[in-house]
């Protein structure tokens, strides 16, 4: 038994961080060790594609041994720190901006995938030579023969597949921004609205069962308000609860919306807990 609220507990540890130094040191070091292990991954990556490309490349009575050391140990290695480095950094920079919804500077995906380019390039450097370029070299029975369209692909991906995951890492960062600029959109009009808009009570309809096999949830959502003219009306929103806090059909909720259009879904928010800051109305969107 608790005289504490826990929920409050966790928040008051959250927004203890908000803006500290520690914690963006902390984002700023995990940040740089995703780039790190995706590297390792990168690399592990390169490594085992060497091997199925020598297959292409070389005779079946040549050899289809990786020089490169360890490739199939360097992925799995590159694979969990990645995991552990994403929770890391994901932790500390919302822990430093105060909001679970939204990173300071780059995502966790922009760096990852950073990281994995220049661990796929380093790999790509260091693949096996083929016996000889254009042509299958049989050692054994002397019937050489020319490579086709696939083995040219695979040797071709030395300059090619590098260059594919530069060109995702600056796909991922741009449309990071996008999504930055869109949460400030809807946090800027929670705070109009909080001002000049409505706040009632409303109710909710249709939600989920609470898994034990996962701690947090995302699923659909409806909640049920009554607007100023009496009209009912109904909101679904896709978002995303710590199982122990998915509010059960018929749990109350604030609802926030513009008087002047009650019907524009895009300007209704709603919140199971706190309504006073914007956060509140954001904090489990999906």
């Amino acid at each position: 038994m608790s005289t504490v609220d826990p929920a409050a507990a966790r928040r008051e540890r959250f927004e203890r961080h908000r803006g500290t130094t520690g914690a963006a040191v902390a984002a700023v070091f995990s940040g740089i060790l995703i780039i790190a292990t995706g590297a390792v991954a990168g690399f592990g990556f390169a490594g085992l594609l060497d091997t199925f490309r020598l297959m292409e490349l070389n005779s079946v009575f040549s050899t289809w041994e990786s020089q490169m050391s360890s490739p199939f140990v360097w992925l799995p290695i590159g694979i969990v720190a990645s995991i552990f480095s994403w929770w890391l950094y994901s932790t500390w920079n919302h822990r430093y901006t105060g909001d679970r919804m939204r990173f300071a500077g780059v995502g966790p995906l922009t760096l990852l995938t950073v990281g994995l380019a220049g661990g796929v390039w380093i790999g790509c450097l260091s693949w096996t030579a083929p016996d000889q370029v254009g042509m299958q070299i049989d050692p054994t029975f002397g019937e050489h023969e020319p490579w086709g369209m696939g083995a040219w692909i695979f040797y071709s991906a030395q300059w090619w597949l590098p260059a594919l995951f530069a060109l995702f890492a600056v796909l991922f960062f741009l449309l990071g921004i996008g999504g930055r600029r869109r949460a400030t959109r809807r946090r800027e009009l929670v705070s109009r609205l909080i001002v000049s808009g409505r706040r009632v009570q409303g109710s909710v309809t249709e939600s989920t069962v609470p898994s034990s096999e996962a701690s947090q949830m995302i699923f659909s959502l409806t909640v049920t308000f009554t607007d100023l003219s009496g009209t009912d009306r109904w909101v679904k929103r896709v978002v995303r609860y710590r199982t122990t806090e998915v509010p059960p059909v018929g749990a109350p909720v604030t609802v926030l919306y513009d008087p002047s259009a009650p019907g524009d879904e895009s300007r209704i928010f709603f919140t199971t807990g706190s309504a006073s800051d914007p956060e509140d109305f954001l904090a489990h969107e999906f």
